[in-house]
């Protein structure tokens, strides 16, 4: 593997898309603009993901209008049509700057992935070597979340010498056995990271954690996070659940056996960010999930309002029906599950592949 260094030579720097929050109209919100501290936000995906990251970018901005934002999305590829959408879909709002990097994935194609997981979600990893040097702080966000609430209070929190901040991972709590992680520590979900990139410069912290990957490869369940958790459970400063709020805690049947359900519930009654985890997307048609409706909300506000909800085929009605009736009932179970674990769903499924003329597997 290359050094790290040379990881962040290669980088290729672009600024294609921008908004100035200074273009405020009155003199008045230029002196607010000039006083208040700009909050430095971090998203990575490629475009492929940029219809999700503009519900993210709008649902920020959207319940942040009193903050101003520098944010800077790392993607893997340029994309000029998915980039033109995405500036339109923000060009609304005047209270952020967006700079966007060119970062090539060759070096870490090799990084374990699976199912809805790729290279890209290792960008972060990275962001000392791509951001500019002076930024002592940052906000990592998924784009697959909607914020709905402010976030100052969240900047605000004081790092102090911890690496990161994150809110617990109460559906990985059982990774910290394989990782070696001490039964007193907090595992966190990686899709909010506050980022001390001072401690991780000053710790290279980056370089820590690509040797740990390397090593460990596909025994990392959950990919990055995994290796967040195992390398820095020592630094990390947990949050409260309301920072992160995974769409499936929204259900009581998903949190009610977790030893952490008093601190869950309480963040339920007003989170400020749904993150859509799993592979269970509320941008496919066949899912029946929590906060559903709240990602079609903000996605009529961007230039991607008319798409889609992704699989919306004849032949997924099926899975559209049992998935929902399911849910309905109050049943954690999916179709894809079904198929899986019953030898009549592996016929059923093998049929429906058949008629359809889509692959078998």
């Amino acid at each position: 593997m290359p050094s790290l260094v040379d990881l962040g030579a290669r980088l290729g720097v672009g600024s294609l898309l921008t908004q100035d929050a200074s273009a405020a109209d009155s003199s008045e919100s230029s002196v607010v603009a000039a006083a208040k501290e700009r909050i430095s936000v971090l998203f990575c995906c490629d475009p492929d993901y940029y219809q999700h990251l503009s519900v993210a970018l709008v649902s920020l901005l959207e319940n942040n209008k009193s903050n101003l934002f520098d944010i800077n999305l790392i993607s893997s590829q340029k994309d000029s049509a998915a980039e033109k959408k995405l500036s339109t879909s923000t060009s609304r709002f005047e209270n952020f700057n967006l700079q966007l990097y060119y970062r090539s994935i060759e070096d870490i194609s090799r990084w374990h992935t699976s199912f809805h997981i790729k290279s890209e979600t290792y960008l972060r990893l990275f962001a000392t070597y791509i951001l500019p040097r002076n930024l002592e702080k940052t906000l990592y966000l998924d784009a697959d979340l909607v914020v709905i609430d402010d976030l100052s209070d969240l900047w605000k929190t004081d790092l102090g010498d911890y690496a990161l901040a994150a809110a617990p991972d109460p559906f990985g709590a059982s990774r910290r056995g394989p990782l070696g992680m001490p039964s007193d520590t907090c595992y966190v979900n990686a899709g909010v990271l506050l980022l001390n990139l001072a401690k991780w410069r000053s710790d290279n912290l980056s370089a820590r954690l690509a040797d740990y990957i390397e090593r460990e490869g596909s025994n990392l369940l959950f990919h990055d996070q995994d290796a967040i958790n195992a390398v820095l459970h020592r630094a990390i400063k947990p949050l409260s659940y309301r920072w992160n709020y995974q769409a499936k805690m929204l259900r009581p049947p998903r949190f009610n056996a977790l030893a952490d359900r008093a601190a869950i519930r309480e963040a339920g009654r007003s989170p400020a960010i749904i993150h859509y985890t799993s592979a269970r997307k509320p941008w496919l048609f066949v899912m029946a999930m929590p906060a559903k409706r709240l990602y079609r909300r903000y996605l009529r506000m961007t230039e991607w309002r008319s798409a889609p909800p992704i699989g919306r085929t004849w032949y997924s009605l099926p899975e559209f029906c049992t998935n929902h009736i399911l849910y309905y009932a109050g049943i954690d179970y999916t179709w894809d599950r079904i198929l899986r674990s019953t030898t009549v769903g592996r016929i059923v499924d093998r049929l429906i592949r058949l008629v359809s003329g889509r692959p078998t597997r």
